[in-house]
């Protein structure tokens, strides 16, 4: 085999073991309780806040106005159109000023200003120390005609049911109650007059997070951290994804996966801030923004949008709210972005298992198109550090991590609860590392073990298909390189034997047996010629050592056949 062929054979191997390890090491699968653990604190509330200032002027009503009611209900009481009683008048005055108001109002001059603030709230992830996440572009996105028409309906619907409330109490007080429908109409009339000159200007856009760290009893507003928006995509359809920045230090992250190795039927995880469980009245909201959810579903499909790329259906529930949050896979990592749901457009409500996230890959792109590299935060390691340590029962050891975790990053839930839960087991019983031997023999007594938690059972059977996964790993790199030696020597052996192609037939093989036979034959005839020829040599030398000796006075070495010795000169036998 030649160099070159040899340098190649060896390099295809190694392709082969390094192909072999790369599934040995996949990607280790973690439990549900685990994953949430590890992810909280990296998973935070996204609030996008518009200010603006609402202008309108004040109206009032020309006198002619009650002048011409009164006019209007005495003829309709002449002419039997309403029965001539107190609540059938107040009724038509109602009816009457509903329908003609906008014919007697006239403008004041005075012109009333208010500030006014409307927000929306989404789901980011954190995926730098320093302070990088994402988020949906719905979610930080301004679209000025919806919030104009938003503001303008806020405070004219305020100023509206203001309007119609007075009015309702002052006919209270003459004796009249109004009806629904009445204050419906009334309400109406006040809210379409004040649109014909409400303004808005100065629209101002803030971004803000919640970290999930707010210490309770604490006032929630003050614990926003503002956000600078680096780069945006455009709502669905097109690439809804979002990049924001805060100015911190050290924060906890979440690691990204990759999106192209999910199939359908896949396990998935989505964490947020739905809306219905965090800001509803019914709730503590100070606690339920610092818990995000977690539902689980599974990768329902792959489907394509219209620009063309993939978005990832799951049956994960999600809802308002959950915009921008991470949707994991099994291994705990962030593989896509929780965006929106599908509405049926016949009831106008979400329709469920309907769910769509945008893969990962995308946010990437946008992600290197402004060079930010997704990196583990020193926080977030420690803090996994210290979560196997406690699973492990090295308790001591995971509390002092988690004590100067809290120093530095303080008021994290799931964080404080660990660092309580190994205070109070490093307390009552010592580390499964550190327990002393018992010195003195004791008798042999099978004592009945309590039983595991599914998620201790999981993490020890994690920790062992680890373990093995490596003992697997090393053992088919020592097999993968004694069959590269035993390949490559036998490829130098078969090269200096004579080769045959035993794949001709009978005239092939007879033909090589013939071959074989004369090269034998050849090689016996001139190893018996050799032979031959040393037997001769050897005769010779044997005689010439016979004719030869020594000198048997002075002991001189003798020539062959010398009859006298060239040193004494004694005459030899």
């Amino acid at each position: 085999m030649s160099s070159l062929k040899k340098v190649t054979f060896f390099l295809l191997c190694l392709c082969l073991v390094f192909n072999l390890t790369s599934i040995t090491f996949a990607t280790e699968v973690i439990d549900t309780r685990t994953l949430a653990t590890i992810n909280k604190p990296g998973v935070v509330l996204v609030q996008t806040l518009w200010a603006a200032d609402v202008t309108w002027y004040e109206f009032s009503f020309d006198s002619s106005f009650e002048e011409d009611l009164v006019a209007v209900i005495e003829d309709w009481v002449l002419n039997e159109v309403i029965p001539n009683t107190e609540e059938a008048m107040y009724a038509a005055m109602v009816q009457l000023m509903v329908e003609n108001m906008e014919y007697y109002a006239f403008t004041t001059g005075n012109v009333q200003t208010e500030k006014t603030s409307t927000a929306a709230v989404g789901t980011g992830f954190i995926v730098t120390p320093d302070g990088y996440l994402i988020t949906n572009a719905h979610v930080v996105h301004t679209n000025e005609e919806e919030l104009y028409m938003q503001f303008a309906m806020s405070v004219l619907e305020e100023a509206a049911i203001s309007g119609a409330d007075e009015f309702t109490a002052e006919m209270r007080r003459s004796g009249y109650q109004m009806s629904q429908e009445e204050w419906d109409g009334i309400a109406t009339s006040f809210y379409n007059l004040m649109a014909q000159s409400i303004e808005i200007n100065n629209l101002q856009t803030s971004y803000s997070c919640f970290m999930g760290n707010v210490t309770p009893g604490s006032d929630v507003s003050a614990k926003g951290i503002s956000l600078d928006l680096r780069k945006m995509g455009e709502p669905i359809p097109g690439k809804d994804v979002a990049i924001l920045k805060m100015d911190k230090t050290n924060l906890p992250t979440v690691s990204l996966g990759d999106d192209t190795q999910l199939r359908t039927g896949d396990k998935v995880y989505a964490m947020g801030y739905p809306a219905v469980a965090t800001l509803s009245e019914a709730l503590n909201v100070a606690q339920a923004i610092q818990e995000p959810t977690l539902t689980q579903g599974i990768i329902s499909a792959k489907k394509e949008m219209a620009g063309g790329w993939s978005i990832l259906q799951t049956d994960a529930a999600i809802h308002g709210g959950n915009s921008g949050g991470p949707l994991f896979n099994d291994a705990g990592e962030v593989i896509g972005i929780n965006t929106f749901g599908m509405i049926d457009t016949s009831s106008g409500s979400s329709v469920a298992g309907m769910n769509f996230a945008i893969p990962i890959s995308v946010a990437r792109q946008f992600m290197n198109e402004i060079n930010i590299t997704p990196t583990e935060s020193n926080f977030t390691k420690q803090f996994k550090e210290a979560h196997v340590l406690f699973g492990s029962e090295k308790y001591s050891d995971a509390l002092q991590i988690l004590r100067n975790l809290n120093e530095t990053n303080p008021g994290y839930p799931v964080l404080v609860d660990l660092l309580a839960e190994s205070s109070s087991k490093a307390g009552s019983q010592p580390d499964k590392a550190t327990e002393a031997p018992s010195l003195s023999p004791t008798p042999s007594i099978e004592v009945a073990k309590p039983v595991l938690s599914d998620n201790s059972n999981k993490n020890n059977e994690n920790q062992s298909m680890f373990i093995m996964a490596i003992i697997v790993g090393g053992i088919l790199v020592v097999l993968a390189l004694v069959l590269i030696i035993i390949l490559l020597t036998r490829n130098k052996k078969k090269a200096s034997q004579p080769q045959y192609d035993y794949h001709q037939g009978s005239p092939g093989y007879q033909q090589g047996q013939q071959q074989y036979q004369q090269q034998t034959q050849h090689g016996y005839q001139q190893t018996q010629q050799g032979y031959r020829q040393e037997q001769e040599q050897y005769r010779q030398t044997a005689d010439t050592q016979r004719t030869g000796g020594f000198c048997s006075q002075c002991g001189a070495t003798l020539p062959p056949s010398t009859k006298f010795c060239a040193e004494c000169g004694t005459k030899q036998a």
